[in-house]
């Protein structure tokens, strides 16, 4: 079960927001206050967060709730601004898309409807910033690849390079729905909680192999 949670202040532009999501991609979005975040333990919960109006003191709020309910979470960030550092990133260790404050609501519409999919959105520069980021902060993932089989290896290949599950499945004659469930395997036998790690793991399998 999934839970669909947009965190913002009382806005006329998260109630467009919200409308707009409902209505093109049939969720039921509930918008809650910084402080007053709660929610069902027992659901993967999708957190729609406006970076704009997120204090420390919020953020500190939000990061609390998730870590003492164990909640498993893919956070959406929006409201950025592009001059913002990846710094204002990094806090949210679960984020599978970020949209900037230019960015139109038919855009947002989109980049949610892949994350959703299982898919991340993050521009490509953005990508290779966090990839860096965490590759430089020691992230240890498991090096092993003998549990792989082929097909799965040339999946992650594909993904290091930042291809869409659309894309490697037209690249490799296979439907999306087969690539979903490689990547679930691979996940499961690599032990990494998302795409982002998965990418990071398959950067470094990648320049292993091209030494």
């Amino acid at each position: 079960m999934q839970c669909y949670y947009l965190i913002s202040g009382e806005t006329l532009y998260s109630s467009l927001l919200i409308d707009y999501l409902e209505k093109t991609i049939n969720i039921n979005i509930l918008r809650v206050g910084f402080v007053s975040f709660e929610t069902v333990v027992d659901c993967e919960v999708i957190v729609i967060i406006d970076l704009r109006n997120m204090t420390e003191s919020n953020r500190e709020r939000y990061e609390e709730i998730v870590n003492k309910n164990k909640l498993k979470t893919r956070e959406i960030l929006f409201n950025i601004s592009p001059e913002e550092t990846i710094n204002h990133i990094i806090p949210y260790p679960n984020v599978v898309g970020v949209f900037y404050d230019n960015d139109p609501i038919e855009f947002i519409s989109l980049g949610i409807s892949k994350i959703l999919n299982g898919e991340l959105w993050f521009s490509r520069k953005l990508s290779n910033e966090l990839l860096n980021y965490y590759r430089g902060h020691n992230i240890k993932l498991s090096k092993k690849t003998k549990s792989l089989t082929s097909r799965e290896e040339e999946i992650m290949l594909l993904l290091s390079s930042g291809a869409s599950n659309s894309e490697i499945a037209t690249k490799l004659f296979v439907s999306e729905n087969t690539v979903k469930a490689h990547l679930h395997n691979v996940f499961k036998k690599l032990n990494v909680k998302n795409r982002l790690q998965a990418m990071i793991w398959a950067k470094g399998y990648d320049n292993e192999n091209t030494l």
